[in-house]
């Protein structure tokens, strides 16, 4: 797809993976609609695109767990441009600790934002994308969404239901001229970290991640995840058990509070 004049929608835009995407895209002078929660960073966020390059910044406030603002943000970015070439479904939360400690409304918030957030935007903008026979869905999952990380179930959980609710919708569009890829970033240098203990493996720097959905919107492919964790996703069928405990066994060593209580990082991009 050509990306200049293209009209380029990501959610969770304030900051991360988010805000590193929306620049990127507006180097290639893409016109762009931005959803976040925070909307004072995402009003900063909107200007550096403009300087950039973007021609047109549009922002709006974004809990897309919500499903009525969800739905909202979408019909305004129809409103505004007339279509939408790419949706970029960045928006999400973490949480680290023990299962049985997890409170109750931090699973709601998790599963309606990582997953039900994903559904609601794209349900709402295939129909215009399915008539025009034209239009890319970029799901932004992680790592986590094939190789589980202990300490974090319910996120790998939710990362998993984003892998497999892309895979499926990629085929029952196969045809319409409508394509749905899945990125896979690894552990990021984002805020995401700030306040736990660090990931484990390499981390990458979030341009990194968006320089990656750029390429996607360009050449959109199936999965696109950087080539030591696609060995990992090779070998998941022999080592999965073992990955399993050895994985828990690092976090317990970094992070003795995992052992006996829990810990919520912040927004990773929202």
């Amino acid at each position: 797809m050509r990306l200049k004049g293209a009209v380029i929608v990501i959610t969770g835009a304030s900051s991360g993976i988010g805000e590193a995407a929306a620049l990127a895209f507006a180097r290639k002078k893409a016109n762009l609609v931005l959803g976040a929660r925070r909307v004072d960073q995402l009003n900063s966020v909107a200007q550096q695109c403009r300087e950039k390059g973007a021609p047109e910044v549009t922002v709006r406030r974004l809990d897309v767990g919500q499903r009525a603002e969800a739905r909202a943000f979408v019909a305004a970015a129809m409103r505004d441009h007339e279509r939408i070439d790419v949706l970029v479904n960045n928006a999400g939360l973490g949480w680290m600790g023990r299962l049985h400690e997890m409170p109750e409304e931090k699973i709601e918030e998790l599963i309606a934002t990582n997953i039900r957030g994903v559904i609601t935007t794209t349900q709402a903008a295939l129909p215009a994308m399915i008539e025009r026979r034209r239009g890319i869905v970029i799901n932004v999952a992680s790592v986590l969404g094939f190789r589980a990380a202990p300490y974090s179930a319910v996120y790998s959980a939710t990362k998993h239901a984003v892998v497999g609710f892309s895979h499926a919708l990629r085929g029952e569009l196969s045809g319409t001229g409508v394509k749905v890829c899945v990125v896979y970033p690894a552990s990021t240098e984002t805020e995401f970290f700030a306040e736990t203990e660090a990931p484990i493996g390499p981390q990458y720097p979030a341009w990194w991640v968006a320089n990656a959905i750029v390429r996607t919107a360009r050449f959109p492919r199936r999965d696109v995840m950087v080539l030591p964790y696609r060995f990992a996703h090779l070998a998941e069928p022999l080592i999965g058990g073992l990955l399993d405990h050895a994985m828990g066994e690092v976090r317990r060593m970094r992070s003795p509070h995992l052992a006996g209580g829990s810990h919520q990082p912040p927004p990773e991009d929202s």
